[in-house]
């Protein structure tokens, strides 16, 4: 837990100008049948996500998903470019939840979240070298506490 604050330190320092060129900025739609899914979430049919820059050096996830029975689930995320607590606009998160992206470089990301300050996932975010794939992988525990592995290949629209 300490080596991952640590990095956190380092990466919140790097200078805004890396910013300017990130290829996650864009439209990206899920490949289901590239992806590794849990059991619950194996009925998603669609899977947009739109990141891009906003003013005041803040950056924005819009989420929508459309299962196949036809509902629908959306979300809106906002963080400091250069990394640091993520706000989510669309819901209330529970209690004690708390996300932190973090910034490597140019089309490299992550993201900790933590619950009552006790990591519970890891997401980590990684375009190809090509700008035309991006693989996000989390690794963490659901609502129970049971171990969850997701891999979600997301190609650039």
């Amino acid at each position: 837990m300490r080596k991952i604050i640590f990095l956190f330190f380092i990466i919140l320092s790097l200078p805004n100008t890396l910013w300017a060129a990130d290829p996650i900025i864009g439209t990206w739609k899920l490949n289901i049948a590239k992806s590794v899914l849990p059991a619950d979430q194996k009925n998603i049919k669609e899977d947009i996500n739109i990141y891009r820059d906003i003013e005041g050096d803040l950056m924005e996830l819009a989420i929508s998903t459309v299962f196949e029975d036809g509902s629908t689930d959306s979300g809106k995320w906002t963080w400091p470019r250069e990394g640091g607590v993520a706000k989510c606009l669309s819901k209330t998160l529970p209690a004690g939840l708390l996300y932190v992206e973090g910034y490597v470089e140019p089309g490299h990301w992550f993201a900790v979240i933590t619950q009552n300050g006790n990591q519970v996932g890891l997401y980590h975010k990684i375009i190809s070298k090509d700008g035309k794939t991006m693989t996000q992988t989390f690794k963490g525990v659901d609502e129970q506490g049971k171990s969850l592995n997701i891999m979600k290949i997301m190609e650039k629209q």
